[in-house]
């Protein structure tokens, strides 16, 4: 996915976010927000990825500042509130236990949408999680392509499932757990901080090492960049029968190459550009097959 000219405001919003997690002295919020303005300038193009020219945005960040996870203290909330609110939904998941495999999954996969939402990329750091998480699984499925990868997940031997955010791996521990029903699951996550990534420590945090081979992509890069990506996760990726991609990030990287596997991206549509590109609204949850994308 190329990037559209409202991406500008995304990336600068994230910017002044993290300078303020660096730094609580206003002079030097300044000093790194100027400083980002200018690798902005230089990464934003019409032919520029979003989730790549993040990537050298806040690659130059965490370097002007010294700071390699400017992050950390929003993703360790995160966590929190995920883990928190996860337990608040047991008798809940009883009950969607208890219903036949389909209406199983999709109700793992709208839990797992409810994670994506504890995101500050798109979102602002002072958002209202716990509202939107509770918009989200009392919503529909936009695009439900939920028939489809049921089929898929009968003839699957191992899947790769790209995980997003912390505290949104909170959330996808519970879809991973329903796919194993199914096949291998391998995991993966972002091999050093990035925004606010999930990495080996969050997926830790949220105990998917318990169930799952975990690995990491080899890399900070924002999404997926297969150039940029270790030998072991090029290993699973190429070996995959089918691959879950969470989150927007994996959506606007992943659609830069041509991939022979099926790819099913789960994610909540939080901005225009990516509404536009699946023809939805924003804030629709979104199962999408990469053989249902209209390029």
């Amino acid at each position: 996915m190329k990037i559209k000219p409202e991406c500008a405001t995304c990336i600068v919003r994230q910017v002044v976010d993290a300078a303020k997690e660096i730094s609580d002295d206003e002079k030097r919020q300044f000093e790194i927000i100027k400083s980002c303005l200018d690798s902005i300038k230089e990464a934003y193009t019409p032919d520029a990825v979003p989730a790549w020219m993040g990537t050298t945005v806040h690659r130059y960040l965490k370097k002007i500042s010294g700071n390699p996870d400017p992050y950390k203290r929003l993703k360790n909330t995160a966590n929190k509130i995920a883990l928190n609110y996860l337990e608040k939904l047991k008798d809940e998941l009883k009950l969607c236990d208890d219903v036949n495999p389909l209406d199983r999954l999709i109700c793992k996969v709208k839990l797992s949408i409810a994670g994506n939402v504890i995101d500050f990329g798109p979102y602002s750091t002072d958002m209202d999680i716990n509202k939107k998480i509770e918009e989200t699984l009392s919503g529909k499925l936009k695009i439900d392509r939920s028939k489809e990868l049921l089929n898929d997940l009968k003839d699957a031997n191992k899947i790769l499932y790209s995980c997003d955010n912390a505290g949104e791996v909170v959330f996808d521990k519970t879809l991973i757990e329903e796919l194993k029903n199914y096949c291998d699951v391998v995991v993966s996550v972002k091999g050093a901080p990035i925004l606010n990534d999930a990495t080996l420590e969050d997926a830790k945090i949220a105990g998917i090492d318990k169930i799952a081979k975990v690995i990491t992509n080899g890399s900070d890069v924002i999404g997926v960049r297969l150039e940029e990506s270790s030998e072991e996760f090029l290993k699973e990726f190429k070996e995959a029968d089918l691959i879950i991609a969470k989150g927007m990030g994996n959506f606007e990287s992943l659609t830069e190459y041509n991939i022979e596997q099926p790819i099913y991206y789960i994610f909540k549509a939080k901005c225009l550009p990516i509404a536009e590109m699946v023809g939805v609204e924003v804030g629709d949850n979104i199962l999408l097959k990469n053989n249902n994308l209209h390029k």
